[in-house]
């Protein structure tokens, strides 16, 4: 799959159903620790990815500024 291809709102919808899936399966403590370690992980996918895109676009250093 690839999700490049999902629109906005089909993003949404996949995740909900991924979210309601997994919290059928598991204890709210177990549902609220997948919860935290996935908004961890797409934190840090952003910082990458921000970090990522701002390298291959220019190569400014915070020391320059």
């Amino acid at each position: 799959m690839c999700f490049n291809n999902l629109s906005g709102s089909e993003l949404v919808a996949l995740a909900s159903i991924i979210a309601i899936y997994i919290s059928n399966e598991f204890s709210a403590d177990e549902t609220s620790i997948l919860g935290d370690f996935f908004s961890a992980l797409g934190s840090n996918l952003s910082v990458i990815g921000s970090a990522s895109q701002n390298n291959n676009s220019n190569n400014n250093c915070l020391s320059d500024l």
